[in-house]
């Protein structure tokens, strides 16, 4: 009997697909959000992790929640102008935020001198900085080098436009470029969170230099990820409370949930692998339940099929007469076998004829042969290969319903005959074994 071997190929898969998903059900799925969409209560609660990319303030606010929370609180929103905040508590100092890589382009600009004296006039740290180039912030693009540097004593050196990367303290409070300008500032324009400005900053040996930014110091980017907290009442006093009121002003504070960071968090990416087992183990399931094609041999109370004899003399099938010949018989055929001239030919659902083989090429062992719409012919034999191979009478079951067959397997052969009725298959075995009993149904 032909070995179904849909039924183990889904059992595999299904065990390939689930033992990965017990161990992914540990994991975390992280939702990308924004904090327009925490604000608009866009993410449902329902969703344990989030992960939220924004400006946060680097100021230090105690978290909501006393003790039982981390100890810092950020205001996190998604532009500088913008009036929707999330909460992020985290163990991390909002101070720390303002240490940070660098990543700019060098240029000359006509502000310096102004800059270095209005930070030299406010009593920042800013001996030593003198006229010449500062570093424009920028956001590269993937196919752009971008050079690492230690110090900022090597910014002088390099040319004018050149992308690098230094590691920087941003050290108190920016000053808007168009305030240093004779003109000022347009009105409201800062009050927008608009506009550019000069930072002072230091490197790891405290060289002071100056870059700019179109945020102001205390909006820095990042990202931050962890579990949704429901806390109602404590971001609600923690919305209210003087420091943030005089932060965020009449900004949109959610008071529904907060965000608990988690930098350690690792999203789950084994997800996908593991679906798809799944669905292919189902597919099989399913197939294997209505039917895919599949050879089905006919069991008839014993493992061989021929003729039936009484007393040593072969009986007349129902179709035949004494003297008749069989006729040609309309076969749809699959798989492969060899033409008469030697060529190997691979079939699939192909209409052909089968027909008694010529005297010329029987050569006493070949009985039929199979004629297809370009002449060619495949031969078949009459004699028996015994475990190697045989010919099986049996059934085709597959979505559209069930066809009988022949099934014709030896060392070169692999052909599976679909015929319009089971008198044309049994007229089909009988011209194959030529009269004698070397057809036969397995179970």
């Amino acid at each position: 009997m032909p070995f179904d071997v849909a039924p183990w190929v889904a059992i595999g898969a299904l065990v390939l697909a689930v033992l990965p998903l017990l161990s992914a059900g540990a994991e975390k799925e992280i939702l990308a959000v924004s904090s327009a969409d925490m604000v608009e209560r866009n993410v449902p609660t329902t969703v344990s992790y989030v992960q939220l990319t924004g400006l946060a303030m680097s100021i230090q606010l105690p978290a909501p929640g006393g003790s039982a929370r981390p100890p810092y609180g950020l205001l996190v929103r998604d532009a500088v102008g913008s009036d929707q905040m999330t909460v992020v508590m985290t163990d991390s100092d909002p101070l720390q935020l303002r240490v940070r890589a660098v990543v700019a382009r060098v240029q000359a600009m006509p502000y310096s001198d102004a800059a270095a004296a209005a930070f030299t006039a406010r009593g920042d740290a800013s001996a030593g900085l003198g006229s010449g180039p500062v570093l424009v912030e920028a956001s590269p693009s993937s196919d752009e080098t971008v050079s690492d540097i230690s110090s900022a004593a090597e910014v002088a050196t390099l040319p004018n436009g050149a992308l690098v990367r230094l590691p920087l303290r941003l050290d108190g409070e920016a000053v808007a470029i168009c305030a240093l300008a004779d003109g000022g500032c347009a009105d409201r324009v800062l009050a927008r969170g608009e506009g550019v400005f000069a930072q002072l900053a230091h490197d790891n040996e405290g060289i002071p230099i100056l870059v700019q930014t179109i945020a102001p110091t205390s909006a820095v980017a990042g990202t931050w990820q962890g579990a949704q907290v429901r806390n109602e009442d404590d971001l609600g006093e923690f919305a209210e409370s003087l420091p943030v009121r005089a932060m965020a002003g009449w900004g949109r504070i959610l008071v529904l949930a907060s965000i608990q960071d988690d930098p350690a968090l690792e999203r789950d990416r084994s997800w996908l692998g593991p679906v798809l087992l799944l669905i292919l183990s189902v597919l099989l399931w399913l197939g294997g339940r209505v039917g895919y094609p599949s050879f089905r041999p006919a069991l008839e109370g014993a493992r061989g099929w021929s003729r039936p004899t009484v007393g040593g003399t072969t009986t007349e099938s129902p179709d035949e007469s004494p003297g008749r010949e069989l006729a040609e018989i309309a076969v749809v055929v699959s798989g492969h076998g060899l033409t008469t001239d030697g060529r190997r030919r691979h079939l699939d659902e192909t209409i052909a004829t089968l027909r008694p083989a010529d005297s010329a090429e029987s050569d006493g062992r070949l009985t039929a042969a199979l004629v297809l719409a370009d002449s060619s012919r495949l031969v078949l034999a009459a004699h028996e290969a015994g475990r190697l191979g045989s010919v099986e009478r049996g059934d085709v079951t597959s979505l559209t319903g069930v066809r009988p067959a022949l099934w014709a397997h030896w060392y070169g052969t692999d052909l599976r005959m679909n015929f319009a009725s089971a008198a044309d298959r049994d007229r089909a075995a009988e011209l194959i074994s030529g009269g004698g009993p070397s057809v036969r149904s397995s179970s």
